[in-house]
């Protein structure tokens, strides 16, 4: 596990007290893991934290802060757990989410990427359009659509265009293992960020009901604009694989019981609440070159299809008339609910890890 670090959310149990047993991030104070270097230099820059540091000063002794999570949290997962589990077959009905971490391997720059579809932008239309510096996904929304409709169509469509005449572009081995899932009849469905259409490629044979391509296609031409609403599917789909009432669903559907997210940060929604539509007792796993970019501290706010913050905390997805945009992969509520684990690293990297992995019957048959 080298080129990963793996954070395992297992929570410490009600009799284990060493202080080698204390995540990397922990504030002592208010008994928190903030799971990374950024997020606890940020909450202890807070106004709640620095008013509990004062108020133990006050008292002249610092207390003997609680360095356990609430023994009603959730055991969590690790990556041996997990992978076991996934060759046994024990999970059964498995969602997938991708976002541009997952193609990156297949030549297919990240959006943000320093020579991705945004500095393009930035390039071609910065000087005419001052605002693209900062905020680059409104050259490609619908109000400017609206606004400026031959620059858009002239302009903006040919590099789109350009991008998605990907042709050459092959699937990756996380494409690949989200096969192996199909193959074995454990995936559930495929939720993309995505416009490349690698997961619908002829190669892997899935399904196309099984994938939910969330902001359009290329090949489709049908690209979700910035501002724009999902296409309808994508409610549908979320009302089937998460039904609000699972006694009251379909007899022949079992409820999800593994929700893996590869190579997206999460900031954009609706997309970005789909993990938290998961049933209680589902394992969730987060996997992502940088953790620190999925995990929001409490004062920020999930970004809209513009990329821009916004207040809202709960959306309406579905039938679900209130769903948190909340992150909730850190933390006492995420814990509580959910069996967890946050891997930092690369998609692929993960997978190889998982299929090198040693199975039941490689063991058996070295005895």
């Amino acid at each position: 596990h080298s080129h990963a670090t793996i954070r395992n959310l297992e929570m410490i149990g009600n009799n284990e007290t060493d202080e080698d047993l204390e995540p990397a991030h922990w504030c002592n104070v208010c008994s928190k893991d903030l799971q990374s270097k950024k997020s606890l230099q940020e909450h202890e820059c807070g106004k709640r934290h620095r008013r509990k540091v004062e108020e133990a000063f006050r008292q002249h002794s610092m207390p003997n802060f609680q360095k356990r999570q609430p023994s009603s949290s959730l055991q969590g997962i690790d990556e041996q757990e997990l992978f076991t589990n996934l060759r046994n077959g024990q999970y059964r009905n498995i969602v997938v989410l991708t976002g541009a971490g997952v193609s990156t391997a297949a030549g297919i720059p990240d959006f943000r990427s320093p020579q991705g579809l945004f500095e393009t932008i930035r390039t071609t239309f910065g000087k005419r359009f001052p605002y693209a510096h900062d905020c680059p996904e409104i050259i490609l929304s619908r109000d400017f659509v609206n606004a400026h409709p031959a620059i858009y169509q002239e302009e903006v469509v040919p590099i789109l265009e350009h991008i998605g005449k990907s042709v050459d572009a092959q699937p990756t081995h996380t494409h690949h293992f989200c096969a192996w899932l199909y193959q074995r009849g454990w995936l559930r469905r495929v939720y993309t960020q995505n416009v490349d259409g690698l997961h619908v490629h002829p190669s892997l044979n899935i399904e196309e009901e099984l994938v939910v391509e969330c902001h359009g296609s290329m090949r489709k031409g049908n690209i979700v604009l910035y501002g724009d609403d999902l296409p309808r599917r994508f409610y549908n789909c979320c009302d089937d694989d998460f039904p609000e009432n699972i006694r009251g669903a379909d007899l022949h559907s079992n409820p999800v019981d593994l929700v893996l997210v590869f190579g997206t940060s999460l900031q954009v929604y609706p997309f970005c609440a789909i993990p938290n539509l998961a049933p209680k007792g589902c394992v969730r796993v987060l996997i992502n070159r940088s953790l620190d970019d999925c995990i929001q501290t409490s004062h920020q706010q999930p970004r809209d299809d513009y990329g821009v913050l916004q207040s809202p905390k709960k959306i309406r997805i579905g039938s679900r008339k209130v769903v948190t945009l909340q992150n909730l992969w850190t933390g006492r509520k995420g814990n509580k609910r959910w069996r967890q684990l946050l891997v930092e690293g690369d998609c692929d990297d993960f997978v190889q890890r998982f299929h090198s992995y040693p199975s039941i019957e490689n063991d058996e048959n070295k005895k």
